[in-house]
């Protein structure tokens, strides 16, 4: 750096390391984990509160299987009418389809292949049914 006219050395000063902690304190805190479990703790509260929570809640998943599985009958209406609804879905689609084909054998009949001549022209093939 250049201050009043003169260089200065750079102050490089590291940050002392942290301190490492002894080997009887980390015992004390391993050791001390199992105290934070003991009935009436915040931790054992905290686990039992999971627990039973998992339990209840599969339990509860279990009754409502169960309950769908033996008693539920609205799935069959649902089924039935479904199918239902394909059969007549199948039967309009077969009913479009014979009016279509009834259409075309209409206009089938009115076709007038000399219509489609050039005057005083030979008639095409092509046009001939």
């Amino acid at each position: 750096r250049y201050r009043a006219g003169r260089w200065l050395k750079w102050d490089v000063s590291y940050p002392a390391l942290p301190p490492q902690p002894d080997m009887a304190a980390l015992k004390r805190m391993i050791t001390g984990i199992p105290g934070h479990f003991q009935p009436g703790t915040f931790g054992y509260s905290l686990a039992f509160g999971a627990v039973a929570g998992t339990a209840l809640g599969g339990v509860e998943y279990g009754s409502r299987h169960m309950s769908v599985m033996l008693w539920d009958t609205e799935r069959e209406k649902l089924q039935s009418r479904l199918r239902y609804l394909e059969k007549q879905v199948v039967f309009n689609k077969e009913q479009e389809a014979e009016g279509k084909a009834h259409y075309l054998a209409s206009l089938a009949q009115e076709y007038n292949p000399v219509a489609t001549a050039m005057p005083f022209s030979k008639l095409d093939d092509a046009m001939r049914l």
